[in-house]
């Protein structure tokens, strides 16, 4: 299972000889197997990363086969109410109650205010929530993040998920508006131009779980994609029944059909046409969205990612 652009390529060669300093921020690992390591990257050499995965005192050397790659967290910019995706993983896994972290297909949705707003989706514990980081990755739209399965109706699975949302962004008043929701009811709370909204298991949008949710309405509107962009950063949930000859095939499929049968949301879309997935490396720049795989070559430079922070921004 791969991940979304922002985690860029873990070369060997690209990292070789950097340093962290010695409070290096937290970080996200993504393994060959698909699963999600929160820990500090303190070196690496051409074997692979010196790291120390969180809640641990010890460091590891990991060889570079059981890396597929790695994120560096930003310093978030004073005037984002909400975090860069990468800081709310991070936030999100120094939480005692979080493990098991893995990447998920994440299907178009094709109603609502969130209609064509590309994002990324992870589950943790074992399915039993989910989180979703909408827009342009570096400056998102909206984060929710909700309960399934048998804990939709868990008031402390609930809290955990309030205490959570309050605890990534930026603002204090932002913070306060979380522990004025209810959450056996539908809610939604607006403040100088946030949204903050609790969604039922019942509801039409909610695909089963119990969400809690924070967006901006007007950064949602511009992070609508094109259907140029849709094109470019989707793959169908069901496969092409005929053969494509590899010379013709335009798009490339990064999640397996048990990724996405297993997985993905349903969507209304599923019943006619099959809808979509997004691809699990996009990202977006002059306010259009790329795959990031196409960009990249099995060679990228991370050691410009990893002095700078940056991702083709």
């Amino acid at each position: 299972m791969k991940s979304t652009k922002l985690i860029l390529t873990a070369t060997v060669i690209a990292l070789s000889g950097f340093i962290f300093g010695p409070e290096p921020k937290a970080d996200i690992i993504i393994l060959q197997s698909g699963d999600i390591v929160p820990g500090k990257i303190f070196g690496s050499n051409r074997d692979g990363l010196d790291i120390m995965q969180s809640g641990s005192t010890n460091k590891e050397h990991w060889s570079v086969k059981m890396i597929d790659k790695v994120r560096l967290e930003r310093d978030v910019p004073k005037n984002n109410r909400i975090p860069s995706w990468v800081k709310v993983l991070s936030q999100l896994t120094t939480n005692q109650w979080t493990h098991n972290f893995k990447q998920i297909p994440a299907t178009v949705i094709d109603k609502g205010i969130l209609k064509d707003v590309p994002y990324i989706s992870f589950r943790f514990n074992w399915g039993e929530y989910e989180l979703n980081i909408y827009g342009d990755l570096e400056r998102p739209a909206c984060i929710e993040i909700g309960t399934l399965g048998l804990l939709v109706k868990n008031k402390e699975a609930m809290t955990n998920c309030v205490n959570f949302m309050a605890s990534t962004l930026t603002r204090s008043r932002d913070k306060a508006v979380f522990k004025l929701l209810t959450l056996s009811t539908k809610d939604l709370l607006k403040k100088d131009g946030l949204t903050f909204k609790t969604i039922l298991p019942d509801e039409p949008d909610s695909y089963g779980g119990w969400w809690v949710s924070v967006y901006d309405e007007k950064a949602l509107s511009s992070a609508r994609a094109s259907a140029e962009d849709l094109a470019r950063i989707t793959q169908p949930k069901q496969m092409p029944k005929v053969v494509i000859p590899i010379a013709a095939q335009v798009p490339n499929y990064y999640w397996s059909e048990s990724d996405i049968s297993s997985n993905s949301r349903h969507s209304a879309a599923d019943s006619c046409h099959g809808g979509a997935v997004y691809v699990n490396d996009y990202y977006r720049t002059n306010g259009t969205y790329f795959d990031e795989h196409i960009r990249r070559s099995p060679a990228s430079s991370v050691s410009l990612m990893a002095r700078t922070g940056k991702t083709g921004q």
